[in-house]
């Protein structure tokens, strides 16, 4: 264990026998954190998922081992370098409990917008973007020539400005779906703060019932091997 991290368990033992009832926990490195430890496997899933094909109970299982196999590696890892199994097994818990779940239920709504190519006209092939094209035009021609709209008729370039950029609208449609996707990942691992908070509660220290004497023993649950 590293100067730090022992003089942080000793801080804390010493506020838990003093009656202190903020008592910090013993602080795994990031890599080990549940926040972190989510995003990690919700990224191995991801660069699966999207080969797997349409949505159906043999795909979930191959997402569930991703989440397995990854979890499996990060605890041998972690194993190697602390003597903790006991917190371990809570952060595998709580990525069981809240973290999966979540996941899985996002990866079935985005396979199967994917699937369906994202809802787009002729899915967005080269007659459906000819035809946008040509909505813009006269959209835009209608938007400038009406003289009831407070238009300058001079603004032609608006014109053909519409007409190139109603063929990017299906790119832009694919693009919103796949920001929401990201954004709804980053929600599942943001909410995992609070998880984390409930988790440090987890003491591998000694308890605050127990007298400053009990140090080595507290210590030694959670030493840092090698």
């Amino acid at each position: 264990m590293s100067q730090r991290a022992r003089a942080r368990a000793e801080g804390a033992v010493h506020r838990a026998a003093s009656g202190d009832a903020t008592v910090l926990p013993f602080m795994y490195p990031d890599r080990f954190r549940l926040p972190f430890l989510a995003g990690v496997l919700i990224a191995a899933a991801e660069r699966r998922r999207p080969g797997l094909g349409p949505w159906s109970f043999q795909v979930e299982e191959q997402l569930r081992h991703a989440f397995d196999t990854e979890l499996e590696d990060v605890r041998r890892s972690f194993l190697e370098s602390f003597d903790d199994p006991g917190w371990f097994t809570r952060v595998e818990e709580k990525i069981e409990e809240i973290a999966l779940p979540r996941y899985l239920v996002e990866a079935k709504r985005q396979t199967d917008l994917e699937q369906r190519g994202y809802g787009l006209w002729r899915g967005g092939d080269l007659l459906s973007r000819v035809v946008l094209a040509l909505g813009g035009l006269c959209v835009g021609a209608f938007l400038v020539k009406a003289p009831f709209i407070p238009i300058p008729t001079t603004w032609d370039l608006l014109i053909f400005a519409m007409g190139l950029a109603a063929p990017l609208l299906p790119d832009l449609q694919i693009a919103l779906h796949k920001r929401r996707h990201r954004r709804a990942l980053r929600a599942i691992v943001e909410d995992l703060q609070d998880a984390e908070a409930k988790l440090e509660l987890y003491q591998p220290l000694s308890s605050p019932e127990s007298s400053a004497t009990a140090l080595p023993a507290g210590r030694e649950s959670v030493r840092q091997k090698g």
